[in-house]
């Protein structure tokens, strides 16, 4: 390994990310070309014909995806090009196995979800490209690997490699699932119900339901949330399937708050007592509430779900509103009654 890398500041990892050489390189000669330094291109790993090289130590940010680098880690098929048809990928298969073996282990380590984001994309934790980074981030101008890549195939792979489906003998995941959220209560039925999609599986609860498919795992949700899930069009709707457990928020002296649980396409908020249904979170303003500091920071909890407007779409906070004008860049402003304060971007 060599030096061509920086700090990740503390970002958690949340994406792995797949790259095209764009050129005829073994797994070799491309790592001795990125252990320059003064080459100011790196990746954490390298891979030809079976041969994987490391490249770069995966606690460290590679040099691969500007502003995405410190929550990315980032590996390249030697000898490979964007512009390859289905055909030529598949000629490939055995490495992108060995990629989907490493991706997997990587979201194991760092505790991201394993789960592919193929096109045409969406923001999330998992396993994408470099195209991603572009398109759904908005970071850059690269589009490796690309549309013709063996996607389904990576997919099949990363299923394997993760266990979403566990072999005979080896449990079931609805009912770990299960077994790690005893607030679920007594199981109402025994069994599995198919959902429509003829893939995944749920299973009914006292106080929630247990959500599986081989892409995302098994996750419950709670009745409270599980009444918003279903006015969206449940995981056929803009949400998606469930890709992280409830989470209950408390404050500093560990009172419940409210609750919160991830999904395909945003994020689902429940605040106690407040008397209003859980809110839909997702997209550009989600993004700049995060960066705001969550339900914690001066806009507080959301209080709406997202409205169009003037093609565009705002959202209302308990103190203020953020504003997306159907670009990238949102504006958030503090007030809800009276005079509205921009709040700066990050604090």
């Amino acid at each position: 390994m060599g030096n061509s890398r920086s700090s990740r500041h503390g970002a958690r990892v949340t994406n792995f990310l797949l790259h095209t050489q764009e050129g005829n390189g073994t797994a070799e000669s491309l790592a001795n070309y990125l252990n320059n330094p003064d080459n100011s291109v790196s990746y954490h790993y390298t891979l030809r014909d079976g041969i994987v090289c490391d490249v770069v130590d995966t606690d460290y940010a590679s040099w691969s995806v500007l502003d995405a680098n410190p929550f990315t880690i980032n590996l390249c098929f030697a000898g490979s090009r964007a512009g390859w048809s289905r055909a030529q990928w598949l000629e490939r298969e055995d490495d992108v196995r060995i990629a989907a073996w490493l991706a997997v282990q990587d979201a194991h380590k760092y505790g991201f979800e394993p789960v592919v984001i193929p096109p045409p994309y969406w923001r999330g934790e998992g396993i994408s490209d470099h195209k991603y980074v572009t398109e759904e981030l908005g970071i850059g101008t690269h589009t490796d690997v690309g549309y013709n890549f063996i996607w389904d195939r990576l997919e099949t792979f990363v299923n394997e490699y993760a266990g979403g489906e566990p072999p005979p003998g080896q449990g079931n995941a609805i009912d770990d699932a299960a077994a790690a959220a005893p607030w679920l209560g007594r199981r109402l039925a025994e069994g599995e119900i198919p959902t429509p999609d003829g893939v995944g599986r749920r299973a009914e609860f006292e106080n929630g339901q247990v959500y599986w498919h081989p892409d995302t795992g098994a996750h419950a949700i709670s009745n409270e949330l599980f009444g918003k899930f279903a006015e969206l069009g449940w995981e056929a709707g803009p949400l998606g399937w469930p890709i992280t457990d409830r989470t209950v928020l408390t404050d500093a002296n560990g009172a419940r708050l409210g609750e919160v649980q991830g999904f395909q396409g945003g994020a689902l908020y429940l605040r106690y007592g407040a008397g209003r249904p859980p809110v839909w979170v997702h997209g550009a303003i989600r993004d700049r509430w995060n960066r705001s500091g969550f339900e914690n920071g001066d806009l507080g909890w959301p209080i709406a779900d997202e409205q169009e407007f003037d093609g565009g779409a705002y959202q209302r906070f308990e103190h203020g509103t953020i504003y997306w004008p159907g670009r990238r860049d949102t504006v958030a402003l503090l007030g809800n009654d009276g005079p509205d304060t921009p709040l700066p971007d990050g604090d």
